[in-house]
């Protein structure tokens, strides 16, 4: 590992007023996520400091340090191998006896990230297919055809696989997280997934009937926080020679039971009612509520709420076949560039802005918000206003195309036009949502004093 790496790693480590005071650590794909014991000890100007750290959010004791892409994970790795640092892993139990939404956003984020990169995969791989099928389209080449061809046949399955089994990967992850036995979390999952015989049978209450895959990721992350938490309770009471053989035994019996006769159908009422109300909203809101929808996401990921709405996106795709709320979202990091942009040309004599602005421009046309966000529209307070308001002209454009939708999740940016259902109307909408936030910023500006912070 780099110098450069562990010299900000000791840095981070000595802002939060040193190893001892660091309680609870972990890293998402873009930041730090840390308990201190003594809020009054970490130095957040000095840690804010450092130009590779693009800012520092959160309450007095629980922050999140941001580093953007790729740096997140290296530097949580760096500072893990410093020694006297005595933290635990941020535990999925801890978070969810936390009484507050950031606690369930929190559990939902250390589900879904891990599933991040897998997302992002294969979901252009039926990007890839699309572009496969213009190709045949137009010029007939018979290895791209997308009814006969073996080799498309292999590629779909390639693509497909990983959403056919969501439901596992989903209560996999989320019994991971919550300390338990990541395959006892495989079965739960699998109980969702496939129901075999029992499926069409009536439940015997209010008329449902057993459906394999119901209550979707909701049903999963509820089945394998469940079976961890079960696992964890029957080793704490299991005699050591029934250690082995008791918490499995139990949590498959105790929670398949509870997974098939309660949490399947009341997650399959509340994804119902879920989709249902958003596509009410939208059909009936249209071009306004895909408005409101993109204009503020970007506070959402701002304050790292974002991941909250994984499982409403993973609902439409296994309900619809996509999900048109992300794509709408994806608008956010349209008006992002479009901002940055226009602060590019607006302010050439700033030279260490526009050098933030270069450093964070491929990462937000490829779908990454946090280094403009943090390194560049935040700090100038009003050019992030204008971005989002950039942003909802983007998301008003795509609400005139009903059955838009992107096939997967963590792809948006330029990219999110091989993955969305009508690529042409993503299009349209994304370099709307640019040009509007180019001009929005550009007409307004920024405080001077703002600028100030970025020196010459």
């Amino acid at each position: 590992m780099g110098s450069e790496k562990k010299d900000l790693a000791r840095k981070i480590v000595e802002g939060l007023g040193g190893a001892e005071n660091i309680v609870t650590f972990e890293n998402c794909m873009t930041r730090l996520r840390i308990i201190v014991k003594d809020g009054g000890k970490v130095d957040r100007e000095a840690l804010t400091r450092e130009k590779e750290i693009m800012g520092v959010i959160g309450k007095e004791t629980e922050l999140q340090i941001i580093l953007g892409p790729g740096a997140a994970e290296s530097i949580g790795k760096a500072i893990k191998e410093i020694g006297g640092i005595n933290y635990s892993e941020v535990r999925g139990e801890a978070v969810m006896t936390k009484r507050s939404a950031a606690g369930i956003f929190s559990f939902f984020s250390k589900v879904f990230t891990p599933l991040i990169p897998v997302f992002a995969g294969a979901g252009l791989m039926f990007g890839v297919m699309k572009i496969m099928t213009v190709i045949y389209n137009v010029g007939g080449v018979e290895l791209f055809n997308p009814d006969t061809s073996q080799f498309m046949f292999v590629m779909n399955v390639l693509a497909s696989t990983f959403f056919t089994y969501l439901n596992i990967a989903v209560a996999m992850s989320a019994a991971k997280v919550m300390g338990g036995n990541p395959y006892l979390g495989l079965i739960a999952g699998g109980i969702i997934t496939n129901l075999g015989s029992l499926a069409g049978m009536e439940v015997g209450i209010l008329g449902l009937v057993f459906t394999n895959g119901r209550g979707g990721t909701l049903a999963a992350l509820a089945a394998g926080a469940l079976i961890a938490v079960v696992e964890r309770e029957v080793k704490k009471r299991a005699p050591d020679a029934l250690k082995i053989h008791l918490p499995a035994l139990i949590s498959i019996i105790i929670v398949g039971l509870v997974t098939i006769y309660v949490i399947q159908p009341v997650a399959g009422v509340i994804t119902d009612v879920i989709t249902s109300a958003f596509l009410w909203l939208l059909d009936n809101a249209g071009f306004m509520a895909y408005a409101i929808i993109a204009g503020f996401f970007l506070p959402l990921v701002m304050m790292g709420m974002h991941h909250g709405l994984s499982p409403i996106h993973t609902t439409f795709i296994e309900t619809l076949g996509s999900t048109p709320l992300y794509a709408c979202c994806s608008m956010a990091g349209g008006g992002q560039v479009g901002a940055s942009l226009a602060l590019y040309m607006k302010y050439r004599g700033k030279t260490s802005l526009r050098g933030a602005i270069m450093g964070g421009l491929p990462a937000g046309i490829l779908g990454i918000g946090e280094p403009l966000i943090y390194g560049v529209t935040l700090p100038l307070g009003r050019a992030f206003i204008t971005a989002c308001l950039g942003a909802a002209c983007g998301g008003a454009v795509l609400g005139f195309f009903p059955g838009q939708g992107a096939v997967t999740m963590n792809v948006s940016g330029i990219l999110g036009a091989l993955v969305n259902v009508r690529p042409g109307a993503y299009l349209l909408a994304y370099a709307v949502s640019i040009v509007a936030g180019f001009i929005i910023t550009y007409a307004v500006g920024v405080k001077e004093s703002a600028l100030e912070a970025f020196g010459e």
